[in-house]
């Protein structure tokens, strides 16, 4: 029985193998060598069959078109703003997209050759004439150049009239017009002379960007822990140390986050920020006002590379520096509401609670903050030789201007005891207790 298995198996795999050599020759010489033709560039694709026979067709033709389109692709001119790019920041892209972008713009004169297939794979070919391909380049190339020059013209308008937010989007709009040749010469005539249009658009936009500067008008603020600044923040936008309008500016702190962080410059280059509650511990944080230059790139032009090329600029920020300092507290206790132990037991339990979060303690006259404590102990029910008590309480936090920040009734806290003294200090007791973990804590919360 083993050798007929054995012998079944020989004569599967000698099946298997014929049927591989007869589909190996059946094949044509194209498939088995990309063909080389004189005055030609050529493009083969293969896929798997996969999805529908629109889907994998579909996939080979764009294989066949990158694989030509390798063919044409170009290297990197010395003069080149994308050499300019590389030289500056390194390697910022590999620029594949110039394959891309040939299969997409400039094989429109390719011609399908032919196609090959078996059961599970799908082969096509395409050639392109090189003259044809050239010439397409060439027109495709001048169009884009033209539209390239007439936003760097708009551009030097807007410009010269001290419009630079205008004018940096008129020159990233004209390097997004000449995207697929920014690793190419780009030549034109301007005014009679011959310029690169690419460098000429680059060297521009950042010519505006290095005369973008913004100040602070003040540098240094002091402010205690849970106050606003009494008074907006002002920061001037210059454009050639000249007011400049309408520029997005952009607000960090690094504290936390802020109420409003973005403004435009008005028509006298200036923003402002807001007042805003200093909640940090830290006895130092900033505020920095930054020009925004992803925002004037992201209304520019929609191509993100173009972007890039202004967002790699780290333009220096307007710095407030906010030195905090904490704020005092003081704690008073309604009058006849405690003898003097109980007085000194809540005092001992508030002090503690202000110097575990660094904060000092001080009369009420000079206190930013000011805890008001109340509490009454009522009779209970007796039974069984024993009484209880309720203590009840109110704790209410005011500012120095005497207004309301905070208020919390407690619970009722109970006392039981063989008489009414006992009851009372246990549940004195538990009242310290719930000052301590939780209702001191409380108030400090809703401060900070």
């Amino acid at each position: 029985m083993q050798r007929y298995l054995i012998l079944i198996f020989i004569l599967f795999v000698s099946c298997t193998a014929k049927k591989k050599a007869a589909e190996l020759e059946m094949q044509p010489d194209w498939v088995k060598q990309k063909p080389y033709i004189q005055g030609y560039y050529v493009g083969v694709g293969s896929v798997k069959k996969i999805g529908t026979s629109a889907e994998y067709t579909a996939k080979a033709r764009q294989e066949a078109l990158t694989d030509l389109a390798e063919e044409v692709s170009s290297n990197v001119s010395a003069t080149s703003v994308l050499h300019t790019i590389e030289t500056q920041y390194g390697h910022s892209e590999t620029f594949d997209q110039r394959i891309e972008v040939s299969t997409d713009d400039y094989l429109e004169g390719f011609e399908p050759v032919a196609f090959y297939e078996t059961p599970d794979s799908y082969w096509v070919y395409f050639k392109i004439e090189k003259s044809t391909y050239h010439e397409m380049k060439e027109k495709k190339k001048r169009e884009a150049i033209a539209a390239a020059l007439a936003k760097y013209q708009s551009g030097l308008q807007e410009q010269q009239a001290n419009k630079p937010k205008e004018a940096l989007a008129f020159y990233l709009q004209g390097l997004q017009a000449i995207k697929k040749y920014l690793n190419e010469e780009t030549p034109t005539q301007l005014n009679g002379n011959s310029v690169d249009i690419g460098n000429a658009l680059y060297s521009s936009a950042n010519e505006i960007i290095n005369l973008l500067t913004i100040e602070a008008e003040t540098k240094e603020i002091n402010i205690k822990r849970g106050k606003s600044f009494d008074r907006n923040l002002l920061f001037k936008v210059l454009y050639k140390n000249k007011p400049a309008r309408d520029i997005p500016v952009e607000f960090t702190y690094t504290g936390g986050y802020l109420k409003k962080d973005r403004q435009n410059s008005d028509a006298t280059g200036y923003v402002q920020l807001e007042p805003e509650t200093i909640y940090s511990k830290n006895s130092t944080e900033q505020i920095a006002a930054s020009i925004n230059l992803k925002e004037i790139a992201q209304k520019a032009v929609d191509d993100l590379f173009i972007r890039g090329l202004i967002l790699k600029r780290n333009l220096k920020p307007a710095i407030v520096v906010v030195n905090i300092s904490n704020p005092s507290f003081a704690l008073v206790v309604a009058d006849k509401t405690c003898n003097g132990s109980e007085c000194n037991r809540i005092t001992g339990i508030f002090n503690q609670n202000m110097n575990q979060n660094n904060f000092k303690t001080t009369s009420k006259a000079d206190a930013d903050y000011i805890f008001e404590l109340s509490y009454v102990i009522k009779p209970g029910e007796s039974a069984g030789g024993l009484v209880s008590v309720y203590l009840s309480g109110e704790l209410k936090i005011t500012g120095k201007d005497k207004n309301l920040i905070w208020t919390k009734h407690t619970e009722n806290f109970k006392g039981v005891g063989y008489n009414t003294e006992e009851a009372k200090e246990k549940a004195f007791t538990e009242f310290c207790n719930a000052l301590d973990r939780k209702l001191f804590k409380l108030g400090l919360d809703n401060i900070k």
